[in-house]
């Protein structure tokens, strides 16, 4: 490391950062990443008055550090995300899913139910894209009982989420019809439905750490969250989504993860769309 940096960095501390990163997220850091980790971390030095890194790491690692673990996942997390990002998700969504949802409900052999798990959500835009989605598929007025879990490490996005106000140019690939119902305009500003946040709950979860959910999901968005992780940790974290999708359950991940996915038990069933496998098929 030879730029000239404001705190004193070595790669000592870079390596000691590395591994509290994926201790604490299963997140694995490459070599290269030296001068990320310098400009997201040398933002916590300056808020907490430190003098180097050698000092905030001490910090962080001591009894008194407790609560800015909290701050330090903030930081070394990367929150990519828009609106209706890969949108081919949620026209299968759409079309396959909620729709066979629908036409069973009718014919009694589903129940007008739907729980839906946007792991990794970020600032909430792919759960309100969901949540459009869905309720746009439902009859309306018909007591669908509709919930979307939103989860992600991340508390400042979450807060996010929760508010649901975003920037106008945010909305650019939300489908007009979709816009034009579910979303307030203003000063610059997009207010999402007080319809869609009824419907989402916005909780910080940990993937890395145990899962408080005990009921089973009919739909599990998670992607682009594994290519941050090793084999090992990819191939844990998809036993367990398996474990909480319903039988038939869909589950959806980035398009760089599919090859992560496939394993027995998920069939694929359209692009980075995979199956949860039925006990019939399993025994054919």
């Amino acid at each position: 490391m030879t730029k000239k940096h404001e705190f004193k960095f070595r790669q000592k501390d870079f390596t000691a950062l590395r591994d509290i990163v994926y201790e604490r997220t299963g997140i694995q850091l490459k070599d290269g990443k030296e001068e990320m980790v310098y400009t997201r971390i040398s933002r916590r030095l300056r808020a907490l008055n430190l003098p180097d890194f050698r000092s905030y790491l001490h910090f962080l690692t001591s009894e008194a550090g407790d609560a800015e673990a909290i701050d330090f996942v903030n930081a070394m997390t990367t929150n990519l995300t828009r609106f209706f990002r890969e949108n081919h998700h949620f026209t299968h969504m759409r079309e396959e899913v909620l729709r066979s949802k629908v036409i069973g409900s009718r014919m009694g052999v589903f129940e007008k139910k739907i729980r839906i798990w946007s792991a990794a959500c970020s600032s909430g835009m792919e759960a309100y894209s969901i949540a459009m989605t869905v309720l746009a598929s439902v009859p309306r007025f018909s007591n669908w009982d509709v919930r979307i879990l939103a989860t992600d490490i991340d508390t400042n996005m979450l807060e996010r989420g929760k508010q649901g106000i975003y920037l106008e140019k945010d909305m650019e690939d939300v489908p007009d019809a979709l816009l034009s119902k579910f979303v307030t305009i203003e000063n610059g500003e997009a207010y999402m439905d007080e319809e869609l946040k009824s419907i989402i709950s916005f909780k910080r979860l940990n993937l890395m750490e145990d899962w408080p959910i005990r009921q089973k999901f009919d739909i599990i968005f998670c992607r682009n969250v594994m290519i941050y992780f090793d084999k090992d940790t990819q191939r844990h974290l998809v036993g367990r989504l398996m474990e909480l999708l319903d039988e038939q359950g869909v589950l959806y991940v980035g398009h760089a993860e599919s090859m992560t996915v496939a394993r027995p038990g998920l069939v694929p069933i359209g692009k980075s769309t995979f199956r949860m496998t039925s006990k019939l098929e399993a025994v054919g």
